[in-house]
């Protein structure tokens, strides 16, 4: 679902200052490969800056001989600030070149938010959640979809560790580990970077940054932030690391706490649970030694704990923060 707009403009509208509104807009230039009749360019806005987009604004530019038309387009995922870009791109066209326009809500009729815009550390948290979100879910859909065939392909052990690791579908659910784990720790390397940047006790984080020649020079680029760049010189796989590490924002951030929470009145803790898949992660990636046991519900099993463990994390540092963890995505 998306949010999509028309502004129709007179035939006195010209293209070149149209395209130059644009740019001073924000938009860049963008393509998708598409040859689409009178079209004339396609543009994109995105704000990194405080966490405002999540998801950006998209606009088609089109040749008409009775004048040109501007399309716009921003998906159900919104922000408070990809919907103000949207409406305030349509007011600027309408005030500098007239014509009308129509969106969702109506003729020359704006969008208007459902709440007040999020604090900037609640957005770059909830940015970190949705992307782990997709990320899970991408692991998902592949498991929905493959397929295996031949008789050595057992939903259950063989009773042969042999016989089990010549298994495809053991080897399949190994290879998930490492992306399984890579986007586990994505997910909290950017939540804390997020909270490096707005924490008012962050000194000890500093102390202990190691920026590298790559780091200083993505952040000179404006591809990284800094507190991107000092995130990336920790290790965020092992939950013993991950609590540690937001520790050093306060010692009070306990998320370690929140994961050695009783899960389901198991015995093993997510937190243990979880050092032990990142652990079968290094074997594997390190030394090509599969864990033969990882069949489809032990995989089913740890995509459920690290979401679990993921969702406590976050209603944690939003405990911590002060602000309301979202779902929304």
């Amino acid at each position: 679902m998306s949010y999509t707009s028309e502004s129709v403009l007179p035939r006195s509208a010209k293209l070149a200052q149209l395209e130059e509104l644009v740019a001073l807009l924000g938009y860049r230039k963008s393509e998708d490969g598409l040859k689409v009749p009178g079209r004339i360019g396609s543009y994109f806005w995105y704000d990194q800056e405080e966490y405002r987009s999540y998801v950006g604004v998209e606009i088609d530019i089109y040749r008409r001989s009775r004048g040109p038309i501007v399309t716009t387009r921003s998906r159900v995922g919104r922000s408070y600030w990809d919907l103000t870009q949207q409406n305030k791109t349509l007011k600027l066209i309408r005030d500098f070149f007239g014509g009308h326009f129509t969106t969702d809500a109506g003729r020359n009729r704006y969008w208007r938010p459902d709440e007040r815009p999020p604090l900037p550390l609640a957005s770059g948290c909830f940015i970190a959640r949705w992307r782990f979100h997709n990320g899970l879910g991408r692991a998902r859909i592949y498991l929905m979809n493959r397929k295996f065939e031949g008789p050595i392909a057992r939903e259950k052990s063989s009773g042969l560790e042999f016989m089990d690791g010549l298994n495809p579908r053991i080897l399949s659910n190994n290879f998930l580990l490492p992306y399984i784990v890579a986007v586990w720790e994505d997910y909290f390397r950017s939540t804390f970077a997020a909270a490096l940047k707005y924490s008012k006790q962050r000194e000890s984080a500093l102390k202990r940054a190691r920026l590298s020649h790559s780091n200083l020079e993505q952040v000179a680029l404006g591809s990284h932030s800094i507190e991107r760049a000092i995130a990336d010189g920790f290790s965020f796989q092992r939950p013993t690391s991950i609590a540690e590490n937001f520790r050093l924002l306060d010692p009070k951030l306990d998320i370690g706490a929140a994961l050695r929470k009783p899960y389901r009145r198991r015995k093993t803790s997510l937190f243990d649970s979880i050092e032990q898949l990142v652990e079968d992660r290094h074997i594997f990636v390190h030394t090509g030694r599969m864990n033969v046991k990882f069949f489809d519900p032990q995989l089913q099993t740890a995509l459920s704990d690290i979401e679990v463990a993921v969702n406590r994390a976050y209603e944690c540092v939003a405990a911590y923060y002060g602000f309301v963890p979202s779902h929304d995505y």
